[in-house]
């Protein structure tokens, strides 16, 4: 079994080309948030924007900063008008890559975008003083929006990931781990970011506060979808997926595909798993004995059904906004999940 899958199929090549799509129509502002991002890397003390380079080198999809700005797009007639979006979406990818370079000190990761963390270059020191110097930065740009509801919103967030961090320690290893706790650590960790990027803009043009809620559930909804199907791609070696799985198995993460498999494993396999999961470190053998067990109890099936859930209700809310914004929402949904099915 080839556990290093670098295919690009149809799928992958689906939801690559909607990405593109989407970020090529806010693509002014995308660079002007990039831009912010260097700006706001300057420091006397060189070896801040020298690591601050170094992390933003490869800069990933910035979905969050991405879909703050579509849905600035998507709901305001004055888009090309607006500035506060910016700033906005320049303190998301700041928070988001403050939470990265912390993830990576706990976790000791090792890489990150395929290529050296932060902290195994220049230690997990230095990479929480950057983080923290993100988190600060953000909130400076926060302060250009002039919103203080948008400021208030964006540090309730910061607050529900550290708690979600705190969560996430607390059942490290748990191999009992409810499904309600893994929705409540994904929620705090990811959802609530995703949350942030929709509703902000609705915030900043001070909507009714029935359309920020709108928006703060379907933000919540995208960002569940987004973080189980990368917990399930973990475990799919399709060739669909165009990323390195095993990450999460390594690490000795409890993600969905684990807590679906002990649901319906017989008392054998649930002590395999039990004790595989107490092991300090996991091997490429025990990976694929964990996939076949997936497959064998057709656990990719399991959370599709669970995923249809939030895919209703985002599309149902999507559907209200009738416009092409919003039907290019609904298409990067279903490019997604394709992905894994």
């Amino acid at each position: 079994m080839n556990l290093k899958v670098i295919n690009k199929n149809e799928e992958l090549q689906e939801f690559v080309k909607t990405v593109n799509s989407i970020s090529y129509e806010v693509t002014d502002k995308l660079r002007e948030t990039n831009i912010f991002i260097d700006e706001y890397l300057n420091s006397h003390q060189e070896i801040i924007p020298e690591m601050g380079n170094y992390f933003f080198s490869s800069r990933g999809k910035q979905l969050r900063p991405l879909l703050c700005l579509y849905s600035s797009k998507m709901i305001n007639e004055n888009y090309n008008e607006m500035k506060s979006d910016i700033y906005m979406a320049a303190a998301l990818e700041f928070i988001h890559s403050a939470t990265l370079l912390h993830d990576d000190v706990i976790d000791n990761g090792l890489e990150r975008r395929g290529k050296k963390s932060v902290n195994s270059l220049w230690g997990n020191k230095h990479s929480i003083l950057l983080g923290d110097y993100m988190f600060s930065k953000s909130f400076k740009l926060m302060t250009k929006s002039n919103s203080l509801k948008g400021m208030t919103s964006l540090a309730e967030v910061s607050a529900k990931i550290t708690e979600g961090e705190f969560l996430q320690l607390t059942n490290e290893n748990n191999i009992d781990l409810s499904i309600q706790t893994y929705l409540n650590i994904i929620r705090a960790k990811t959802a609530e970011l995703f949350s942030a990027s929709f509703k902000i803009p609705a915030i900043l043009t001070n909507q009714s506060d029935e359309k920020v809620e709108e928006l703060h559930i379907l933000g919540m909804n995208f960002g569940i979808i987004f973080q189980i199907l990368d917990d399930l791609l973990d475990y799919d070696v399709s060739g669909n997926t165009g990323k390195e799985i095993g990450q999460d198995f390594y690490d000795g993460k409890i993600s969905i595909p684990i807590i679906l498999l002990i649901e319906k494993s017989n008392t054998e396999t649930y002590k395999f798993l039990k004790n595989l999961f107490a092991l300090d470190r996991r091997t490429t053998q025990q990976l694929e004995e964990v996939i076949k067990l997936i497959e064998k109890y057709k656990i990719n099936k399991e959370v599709k059904s669970f995923l249809d859930i939030y895919v209703d209700k985002s599309e149902k809310i999507l559907n209200n906004f009738k416009n092409h914004e919003s039907e290019m929402l609904k298409k990067l949904i279903k490019s997604s999940m394709d992905r894994c099915y």
